[in-house]
């Protein structure tokens, strides 16, 4: 991202419009029925396979259903891992602090409960960068 901001002025100067994006659009995930869809099928994984197990040609199948599986959880956390590659890029402590989020959402029994909060705060971080990266421009 650096080097592109080196080669385009246009960017460099209005890089806040791409945060403001990136943070809108991971604000806005967790309030679709798809992210708690998705939560739901990567927090039951017991249940998951023992739903979808069918025991024929073991190997072959083990591999779809983690395919499957992991596609859920992707599902489940795609916009947060966005955020982590964009915020990782600077900061190891944004990442970490990114990753516990999902860690915490997926694995304990209310973490659904925080999908809508953290979507709330990343929705008011991108109208944050948005004003002041507006105001900063002029």
């Amino acid at each position: 991202m650096l080097f592109l901001t080196r080669r385009t002025d246009w960017l460099a100067a209005n890089g806040w419009i791409i945060g403001a994006a990136v943070l809108s659009l991971a604000g806005l995930y967790p309030f679709s029925p798809v992210k708690y869809r998705c939560l739901d099928k990567c927090q039951a994984a017991l249940g998951f396979v023992i739903s979808h197990w069918h025991g024929a040609r073991e190997k072959w199948h083990a591999l779809l259903l983690g395919g499957r599986r992991g596609a859920f959880c992707v599902g489940c956390c795609w916009s947060l891992i966005l955020l982590t590659f964009v915020l990782g890029i600077g900061s190891i402590g944004w990442m970490l602090a990114l990753g516990m989020v999902m860690a915490t959402e997926k694995n304990l029994l209310g973490g659904r409960h925080l999908a809508a909060p953290i979507g709330a705060i990343l929705l008011l971080a991108a109208l944050w960068i948005a004003l002041t990266g507006a105001t900063a421009s002029y």
